[in-house]
């Protein structure tokens, strides 16, 4: 129960911080947007290098290339910056290559691999949230946050369905804890949402989201996110680590509060971007 109140307290903090960075304004959005960015990219790197096996994941540029990414992207949709300033990324990627040929390190491919996949990893879902934010040519802070709180829910009902109903294994070899019970609690209180946020998104004078988009954005956060979850504990477990990081208490790290999202928001992001 300690542990319950623990998660419950530092996740109402977090979502109010979060929420409230969205809502202020767009300027306040990217700084949070940032933020995340910059201690995710630090806990990857942190997490996957390994003075004993050489690896060693270039911090700097994978840091860079996610910030200007993300960067580059809101400013092209909040100041109408020409799209082909993108194109400033693959000086990035380049680099990365060009500063291992001239490293000492051993395995230059498996730290080229490192860098690259944090870029693929953390860079680009958080890149491609700005389609969501600026979908109509005006930013609009709702998709978002609606996204973050599908993931969150999920979070929460498998946790408690899991701890009050967990009997069967999800995928012992990877999660220990997790169980079918919970996963199939976080699907269910997931979707169940989802119908709120049909009926939220049409508050005021916006119009209203389809009811089939909403389910299956609940859907697809709840499984693609359980996923997201799984791999994440992949990583870890291949590093032989419990957390990403410790800077949320009963959570972990940065990377542990967003691995769902990660995996879940750029289909998210896509099917919002093209169908609505």
């Amino acid at each position: 129960m300690s542990n319950f109140i623990q998660r419950a307290i530092t996740g109402i903090l977090f979502i109010v911080v979060i929420g409230a960075a969205l809502i202020l304004s767009p300027v306040t959005y990217a700084m949070i947007m940032v933020c995340i960015i910059t201690l995710a990219t630090n806990e990857f790197c942190r997490m996957t290098r390994s003075d004993e096996d050489h690896f060693h994941p270039h911090f700097f540029l994978a840091l860079v290339s996610n910030v200007v990414a993300f960067t580059m992207g809101f400013l092209i949709f909040f100041q109408g910056f020409d799209p082909r300033s993108l194109l400033i990324l693959i000086c990035f990627i380049w680099a990365v290559f060009l500063v291992e040929l001239f490293s000492v390190h051993q395995k230059p491919i498996h730290n080229i691999g490192l860098t690259l996949l944090c870029n693929i990893y953390i860079g680009l879902p958080f890149a491609l949230l700005n389609l969501l934010a600026f979908k109509g040519g005006a930013y609009d802070c709702r998709p978002i946050i609606a996204m973050f709180l599908l993931s969150w829910i999920n979070d929460t009902g498998a946790y408690l369905c899991g701890v009050t109903m967990g009997r069967h294994k999800l995928f012992e070899r990877v999660s220990p804890k997790k169980t079918i019970e919970g996963f199939i609690g976080g699907v269910l209180l997931t979707v169940a949402a989802s119908f709120l946020l049909q009926y939220v998104s049409g508050l005021g004078d916006k119009q209203e989201l389809p009811l089939w988009f909403c389910i299956v954005c609940g859907f697809i956060m709840a499984v693609v996110g359980t996923c997201g979850d799984l791999i994440e504990s992949k990583f870890k477990r291949a590093v032989n680590i419990k957390d990403s990081g410790k800077l949320l208490p009963g959570h972990g790290g940065i990377l542990d509060r967003f691995d769902a999202m990660l995996f879940a928001a750029p289909i998210v992001t896509l099917l919002y971007y093209f169908f609505i």
